[in-house]
């Protein structure tokens, strides 16, 4: 008969709470007392001396039961095993000038902003506006670590002192980089990960140990033969080639990087060597134009067009598409449908834009960003390929490319008069990334 195996449960020395200890003391002075003591009722004294007693002896057991973690925890201290504290947030914070105020108004570093639930943030560096402006930035970063600290955008509203001619502040993105203290069950699954890959071997032993050492790291992957056979341009040294860059496709800090190759090198099989490249992101525009029932749904337009810029911006990112696929035409186009105020969806195109070639002349193009012409006073963009029906005739060859999406326009018809109304999204974290 072959062997049954189950997991390893967590150890606990004593199982019993307050109300359990209560009845096995309840139950041995009642026995040992021939049942003379009996009167366990809310006013006896001597329930009050067996609770009191319990509460203590609880009290104990939890800390006993605490041991085996102790132990287990110091165990891995002890292996070089690190619990990440968590990380404070950062956000770019706009200050806001009253109007008619034409003197200078200076915001001392150490302002604290924050928003109407009382997250504060800390400005990092003294900002000016100057006499002519009406606004001017500066960078705050969050009084305690948390990723409850990631506020939205337009979040940030109360400033901690009065400031002659100031009206207000706020943040015009989102806040970012806020993490929590690592739970212990997080860190023991990533400690006795680590302990499992002593050396790595496979391509998943090294993307995870990256994932660590890198947290900023939300693209990784090792290439195959196949893949750096295909490779075009690039020029990469080392038998084990990783893909690795952050979540807009941009080459990690160069510190991170070293780390990084530092970290691997000595858990590696002899003779082997590493080199990191990075991946490549092609900016997509998205056309999207959708019926409505405007009998029943008469109101929230915008937030309609939103909740479809929402669902593209999350389809079209590196995250949701790995490198080397392509945009899945069918599978948005469905998740599009299934809206409940979508009738039909007249139209979905996806525009895969060219950067401009580094190095070039920005007036060269009438964009800053993406190749273009000029035609009859119109900026249009020139598209890799376009994507308008689920049997456009294009693949991704490219191994180390994934998409990601730039600007959005939603088209609303009203199924009634088919008026339409069209809303333009442009995702504001990737276009700072592209414009450096």
């Amino acid at each position: 008969m072959s062997n049954i195996y189950g997991p390893i449960l967590p150890l606990q020395l004593d199982p019993r709470n307050t109300s359990a200890l209560v009845r096995d003391m309840q139950t041995k002075i009642f026995l040992e007392s021939d049942g003379q003591l009996n009167d366990f009722s809310s006013a006896s004294p001597l329930s009050a001396m067996v609770e009191g007693q319990a509460f203590a002896q609880g009290e104990l057991l939890y800390y006993l039961n605490s041991l085996p973690e102790a132990y287990t925890l110091q165990w891995l201290r002890q292996l070089g095993i690190q619990r990440s504290i968590g990380a404070r947030a950062v956000v770019e914070v706009t200050f806001l000038k009253q109007r008619g105020f034409n003197r200078s108004v200076v915001i001392p570093a150490n302002t604290i902003v924050s928003t109407s639930n009382n997250l504060n943030f800390v400005l990092q560096n003294e900002v000016r506006i100057g006499d002519a402006n009406s606004s001017a930035k500066g960078v705050a970063q969050s009084e305690k670590w948390g990723s409850v600290y990631n506020v939205p955008s337009e979040t940030i509203e109360k400033i901690s002192r009065n400031i002659l001619g100031l009206e207000g502040a706020t943040n015009l993105r989102s806040a970012q980089g806020g993490k929590d203290l690592e739970s212990i069950d997080s860190l023991k699954a990533k400690a006795f990960t680590l302990l499992r890959r002593r050396g790595l071997i496979s391509a998943e032993d090294y993307e995870n140990e990256i994932s660590i050492l890198a947290p900023e790291a939300s693209i990784v992957k090792v290439l195959s033969y196949e893949d750096r056979f295909n490779l075009s341009e690039e020029r990469s040294s080392g038998n084990v080639v990783v893909c690795v860059g952050d979540e807009n496709g941009e080459e990690l800090d160069s510190l991170v990087r070293t780390n990084i190759i530092k970290s691997l090198k000595p858990r590696m099989p002899l003779g082997n060597s590493i080199s990191l490249i990075s991946p490549k992101v092609t900016p997509v525009e998205t056309t999207v134009s959708i019926e409505y029932n405007d009998e029943e749904f008469n109101g929230g337009l915008d937030l309609y067009s939103s909740q479809i810029s929402n669902l593209i911006t999350e389809a079209i990112r590196p995250q949701n598409i790995s490198l080397g696929d392509k945009i899945d035409y069918q599978e948005i186009f469905n998740a599009i449908y299934s809206l409940p105020f979508v009738n039909k969806v007249k139209k979905l195109e996806f525009k895969l834009l060219f950067t401009q070639p580094q190095g070039t002349d920005a007036n060269e193009y009438c964009s800053d960003l993406f190749v273009s012409e000029e035609v009859d006073g119109i900026c249009i963009e020139t598209a890799e390929a376009t994507i308008n029906t689920v049997d456009t005739n294009y693949d991704n060859t490219d191994p180390i490319r994934s998409y990601r999406c730039y600007k959005t326009t939603v088209s609303l018809i009203a199924s009634t008069t088919q008026a339409p109304l069209t809303y333009t999204y442009v995702n504001k974290e990737y276009d700072d990334a592209l414009r450096g």
